[in-house]
């Protein structure tokens, strides 16, 4: 080949890869741009039965609140767990994954939009209605004490003066306490907090290490029956514990639509006979709230 003709071809060729490279680089930089402006979010999950996107709902509970939701043979179970379950399967277009967390991070992960829902046997009190929106309820289960079979004093909330009450923060028992003892500033109860779990504290209070737990009739029932605590009784009390309902808590931040949506499946599942047997499974009865509840 002459090697002029040579020297033009090559020149020819560099040139031609300067005019064509940085073309490449902007087409390939429009599809990258282009794939990341199609992301949805973090709420966005994987496409459903029905190929439709389904939105990721995220709920926290303890895990560690037997029924309610405790760790069977390394898969979460429990009341709460089990009628969210029953409760997302009629909604297809909703995404839901229960994530247990210590009892204290699930209003800390309401509070911050970590978590669109809490379950863990919620009952209503004005401090979680300024902060929560709640679901219609999903059990009855009134707060009761639970004390040494010879303490024949503690009736009411009005007779805790002196008395060693053991809790957990941030539960509707600690409320309880706390507000009796800011309504009573001269006849205080001692609160003790602890991160043991409510049997342990069962047994500190048949050993005298505390005095009373307020807890919810279910899980104490149980825990009585199960663990044998010979030595403890529940003592009822109601005046100042009027809403006995356990509930779904939802953050302010949250969707309406998904309370909506929720609500409409807790009715339906109450309807069907879902809630009742998951009722009888979980609590071993029917602990439902009344009809009149449910319908409004």
């Amino acid at each position: 080949m002459d090697i002029k003709i040579f020297r033009y071809l090559t020149r020819g060729s560099s040139q031609l890869k300067k005019r064509f490279l940085p073309g490449v680089f902007v087409l390939l930089l429009g599809v990258i741009i282009a794939g990341c402006g199609n992301k949805t979010g973090a709420d966005t999950g994987s496409p459903g039965d029905d190929g439709n996107q389904q939105t990721t709902v995220v709920a926290a509970t303890s895990g560690t609140s037997n029924p309610f939701s405790y760790d069977k043979n390394g898969t979460l179970t429990g009341y709460d767990v089990e009628v969210l379950k029953a409760i997302f399967e009629g909604l297809p277009e909703y995404k839901l994954e229960i994530q247990p967390i210590e009892f204290e991070g699930i209003l800390n992960g309401l509070d911050n939009g970590r978590f669109q829902l809490g379950v863990n046997n919620f009952s209503s009190n004005e401090q979680r209605r300024e902060k929560y929106n709640f679901s219609l309820p999903i059990i009855e289960n009134a707060n009761v004490f639970v004390v040494r079979k010879d303490d024949n004093t503690l009736q009411s909330i009005n007779d805790l003066k002196g008395y060693k009450a053991v809790t957990e923060v941030g539960n509707s028992g600690a409320t309880l306490l706390e507000n009796y003892n800011e309504q009573h500033s001269d006849a205080k109860a001692d609160i003790i907090y602890t991160d043991e779990n409510f049997v342990k504290q069962f047994e500190g209070i048949e050993a005298g290490k505390y005095d009373v737990r307020i807890i919810s009739r279910v899980s104490a029932e149980k825990a009585i029956k199960e663990h044998g605590f010979a030595n403890l009784k529940i003592v009822p009390f109601s005046t100042e514990n009027s809403d006995p309902g356990s509930y779904i808590l939802f953050s302010k931040s949250t969707d309406s639509k998904l309370l909506d949506e929720v609500n409409k499946r807790i009715k339906e599942i109450y309807e069907d006979g879902t809630l009742l047997k998951i009722s009888q499974e979980q609590l071993g009865g029917d602990f439902l709230p009344k009809k009149e509840l449910i319908e409004q």
